[in-house]
């Protein structure tokens, strides 16, 4: 993995009073992101498959696992459109494979979900490693 740490996340389903309570208690702790307006975000998350749901299938049954890629929403229109070949070029590994999926396997955008978050951020001196709460 080219020498990077991946993340790991547990999610966890708590009640809207709890969230409340939860974000009161944490305020002090920590600051709301910079880079969204006023902490929020909207999140897409883009979800391939091909014309036969093979990819949903073998997630169902077990057999497959799913990366996950940061893509501009640039880079999603163009993917969206059918532009791909630029992947073939790009530096990220799983841009590259994906571009392969997509050429040999007819993978194509098949669901979209969208997602407003508000994410809040502990700095790494406070807790040893950074904190994400969305």
């Amino acid at each position: 993995m080219n020498g990077l740490k991946g993340r790991r996340e547990l999610k966890h389903a708590i009640t809207k009073a709890d969230c409340h309570l939860l974000r009161k208690n944490l305020k002090n702790f920590m600051r709301l992101d910079p880079h969204g307006l006023d902490g929020k975000y909207l999140i897409r998350s883009v979800y391939f498959d091909n014309f036969d749901n093979k990819i949903l299938r073998q997630k169902t049954a077990g057999f497959y696992h799913r990366d996950k890629c940061r893509l501009s929403a640039r880079e999603y229109e163009r993917i969206r459109s059918g532009d791909i070949d630029w992947m073939s070029g790009d530096s990220r590994n799983i841009l590259r494979d994906l571009y392969v999926q997509m050429t040999l396997f007819q993978i194509k955008p098949t669901n979209v979900v969208d997602l407003k978050g508000r994410y809040s951020s502990m700095s790494t001196e406070m807790c040893g490693s950074p904190l994400t709460v969305m």
